[in-house]
């Protein structure tokens, strides 16, 4: 069994756990082929699979624009906001040689058409809460949640950024707040994960 076809073997659970133990990967091995690994090959089959994941995940973040594109083609109305960064050299006149110049990407925002209409016709609750994306790259997910008349929860609009901090989280209000409307927004009631978010309603003004 050569590394390359185990590394595809392990995708899944490198992809899921990119931690995980090499003496793990071993014991794998053993009980489900009856392959003896050396922690060289286990470690040459980790690298080669952590690779490849990367290299996936990358290809998909390069084509978050056309992932937007679509959301908009098929959900009109909705909106989809996007925010990159430019490394430091980007703003230099002459740049050293070699650097990469292309923006890399930050944060996305977005609210579906139908769930923001329907929200408009729900109670004034809005639930916010955020979690880790177990990714090579991190990222936080940070999401804006009502309540039906049946009592079933629906998902009003959703961010994924680099991190939970007081900025993202601003950056996610302020542009729910132009989704929904400052008539609608006044008089809802937030409800924050333990109380971790300090909300100022001035930010629709």
């Amino acid at each position: 069994m050569s590394s390359q076809w185990l590394s595809k073997a392990f995708m899944k659970k490198i992809c899921e756990n990119p931690k995980i133990k090499l003496r793990s990967l071993i014991k794998k091995a053993h009980s489900k082929w009856n392959v003896d690994l050396t922690m060289t090959k286990a470690a040459r089959v980790k690298q080669q699979a952590l690779d490849e994941i990367n290299d996936t995940y990358g290809e998909q973040y390069r084509r978050i624009h056309d992932y937007a594109a679509e959301l908009l083609r098929s959900n009109p109305g909705s909106t989809v906001q996007i925010q990159v960064e430019r490394p430091p050299e980007f703003e230099l006149e002459t740049p050293p040689p070699g650097t990469d110049l292309r923006p890399r990407f930050q944060r996305i925002y977005i609210c579906l058409e139908a769930c923001k209409r329907s929200f408009m016709v729900c109670r004034p609750m809005i639930g916010l809460d955020g979690c880790f994306i177990k990714t090579p790259y991190g990222s936080q997910l940070l999401t804006a949640i009502g309540w039906d008349p049946n009592d079933q929860i629906l998902p009003i609009a959703y961010v994924v950024v680099e991190a939970e901090t007081k900025d993202s989280w601003r950056w996610f209000l302020l542009n729910l707040c132009d989704d929904l409307g400052v008539d609608k927004i006044r008089w809802c009631t937030f409800m924050s994960d333990q109380q971790k978010v300090t909300l100022n309603l001035n930010l629709c003004n």
